[in-house]
């Protein structure tokens, strides 16, 4: 049995807790090296979506003692992914990242089980997004179903820093006790939220086996599971 007495607000990861980030990530940058076609042939055929997708990580690798913007890092992939091939500009990077952007913000398709549950919350609790992602709740068309959102780039600190999930709990108006995040990556979320007395649900939508060393408390693979837990 579930023991939330005393939860007042509740935040959720968005990639992967709300909607399946790799899909629209892979599908934005496929529609990017369309775009890379029609300006530099060339460039589009010594790349795939796996070198994008593999520069863009390196760089995110080389700048993680930095909470950045992410926007910037994969601008600064598309920029170092044609220096690679030999194809360095600039300018066109830019406009690649933008192709990139619109796509990745346009295409979001949330689970099935998101807007009925985040619709049923918050008619009792304050719903607010916690991320350390680029994906305003707003720009991604689902900003009525948030209360608040806390990005770790507006913050310069991310999940699974206990701050910035304090950073939430002052918007939120409550105490972290009275804070229940929800997400899908044991670090990030399970384990952050508890460092900084938070409580939490895992999200684990493919039926993953968690470590013993980590495994969580409370787990579901349907965000139903956790209305009909806190909403009798």
């Amino acid at each position: 049995m579930t023991n939330f007495e005393g939860i007042k607000a509740i935040t959720f990861d968005l990639d992967g807790t709300l909607w399946d980030f790799d899909e629209v990530m892979r599908s934005s940058v496929a529609l990017a090296l369309v775009e890379l076609a029609e300006h530099d042939p060339i460039a589009a055929s010594r790349l795939d979506v796996d070198r994008i997708i593999s520069v863009r990580d390196r760089i995110a690798n080389e700048l993680k003692t930095s909470v950045i913007s992410l926007e910037k890092v994969r601008l600064e992939g598309f920029k170092q992914a044609l220096r690679d091939v030999d194809r360095p500009n600039d300018d066109l990077a830019e406009h690649i990242n933008k192709t990139y952007l619109h796509h990745r913000y346009s295409n979001i398709v949330p689970f099935a089980d998101v807007e009925p549950a985040l619709t049923a919350l918050r008619r009792c609790f304050k719903v607010g997004a916690l991320t350390n992602g680029n994906s305003y709740p707003k720009r991604v068309g689902m900003g009525h179903l948030f209360d608040f959102a806390v990005l770790a780039s507006e913050h310069g600190i991310s999940k699974p820093d206990p701050r910035i999930f304090h950073v939430a709990v002052e918007m939120a108006e409550c105490r972290p006790s009275e804070l229940l995040h929800v997400g899908d990556d044991l670090g990030d979320d399970i384990e952050g939220a508890s460092a900084a007395g938070v409580q939490s649900v895992w999200v684990n939508r493919s039926g993953n086996r968690a470590p013993l060393s980590c495994a969580p408390e409370f787990q579901i693979t349907d965000l139903s599971t956790l209305v009909d837990w806190l909403i009798e």
